[in-house]
């Protein structure tokens, strides 16, 4: 692959520019073209043939310029190479106006600058630096120790001169983090409910202070690319823990299925922590219980989908055995048949509901999958002892 051609697959793949920069005149068009605000001074053509000068070989710098805009700097057979500008978040009104407290006076209209940033793509920038590697890679460029380093311009003031150099090591960041994240897999795969929620919290609080310590623009897409790398260091913890891959990645679907639908990153933090205790209470039952695979994904379906219509036959078939051998097996390891764990299952819901809310019998019966009052009565009834309107009265409802 060519240069060219790697710089327009980069560009078609992430939306984002990638421009070779092999001489002062190419240099010149690119600050002629991205410079908006001499607050930019790093787009001095001077400025930045200089810089690119004494980029060596393995080393990729990450810029974040005083408007929050993104570069990735690296060379690629002997050849600058300038991917971006990107942003990582998105910007309100109200960001933009403590972002330009922050620089100082700027003399810039804030619907210009939105205007301005508007083309950039918003993408995260630890997926950016990986597609770097892996276009470098697929340019021959091979670097046993790469260097990244992060050049946050973000504090410089408009009549700076030369722009901060703050250098911030990437290697460190990342152990930090996978020591964070070896914490929360740690007592997932123990099924340590509230030190995992813990550890979470300290995860996500970090990785929002490194990435983005003002807080400025932080984004429900934000949100939803954190989920999805918490839910594959859970998935990596239960599946040392012994929880079986099917019902791995029956959780984790459904889990992303919900932070997909959310309309709040409260939404999606709180799935978060729902999703750690569901993980939690599986794999404290699997290693307390000693409960197979099998019973494991069963006891999961009929615990999430107690309101449904559920049938052994349609349970076995979707865990792929005979119904007389999950029925045996279901027996042997909790002591009870499906159908009557299915039962009991409802009940505790039903009970929960009525204790709790001003739901009618009949819509509590439907809510936990009984759409036969008289029959959801005599239920009530026999794992109760009494009906469900007597425990009502007694929960002082």
């Amino acid at each position: 692959m060519t240069l060219p051609e790697a710089c327009s697959f980069f560009h078609d793949l992430t939306q984002i520019p990638a421009t070779a920069l092999s001489g002062s005149g190419q240099q010149a068009l690119f600050c002629a073209v991205f410079r908006f605000h001499p607050v930019q001074n790093y787009l001095n053509p001077e400025t930045l043939e200089y810089f690119l000068d004494h980029l060596s070989h393995g080393q990729i710098v990450h810029l974040t310029d005083p408007l929050g805009i993104h570069f990735f700097f690296t060379k690629a057979r002997q050849v600058p190479l300038a991917l971006g500008p990107f942003c990582t978040e998105l910007l309100t009104v109200s960001d933009c106006r403590l972002l330009f407290r922050r620089l100082g006076s700027l003399g810039l209209p804030i619907n210009d600058y939105l205007a301005y940033r508007s083309p950039f793509p918003v993408i995260e920038d630890r997926r950016v630096l990986h597609l770097t590697r892996c276009l470098l890679k697929n340019l021959g460029v091979t670097c046993d120790d790469w260097e990244v380093r992060d050049l946050d311009c973000q504090n410089s003031r408009a009549q700076d001169t030369e722009p901060q150099n703050i250098y911030r090591p990437y290697a460190r960041l990342v152990e930090e983090r996978y020591a964070a994240e070896q914490r929360l897999m740690e007592n997932i795969s123990r099924g340590n409910r509230f030190a995992a929620i813990a550890n979470w919290r300290d995860l996500h609080n970090y990785v929002a202070y490194t990435r983005n310590p003002n807080n400025i623009g932080y984004t429900i897409q934000n949100a939803r690319i954190s989920a999805a790398i918490t839910r594959t260091v859970i998935r990596i913890a239960a599946m040392k823990a012994g929880i079986p891959a099917v019902l791995n990645d029956k959780i984790s679907g459904e889990s992303a299925a919900i932070i997909r639908n959310a309309s709040t990153i409260e939404e999606i933090n709180k799935e978060h922590e729902r999703l750690i205790g569901e993980y939690c209470q599986i794999i404290y039952d699997h290693r307390t219980k000693g409960c197979s695979g099998l019973i494991l994904s069963a006891v999961y379906h009929l615990e999430r989908h107690y309101s449904q219509h559920i049938t052994i036959a349609g349970l076995a078939r979707e865990l792929d055995v005979s119904p007389n051998y999950l029925t045996s097996r279901f027996r042997a390891e909790t002591g009870l048949t499906p159908t009557a764990y299915l039962a009991k299952t409802r009940m505790k819901q039903a009970a929960w509901r009525l204790a709790n809310t001003r739901l009618s019998i009949h819509q509590v019966s439907e809510q936990v999958g009984i759409l036969d009052s008289n029959y959801f009565v005599k239920l009530f009834k026999k794992a109760y002892g009494e009906t469900p309107s007597r425990y009502r009265e007694k929960m002082g409802l």
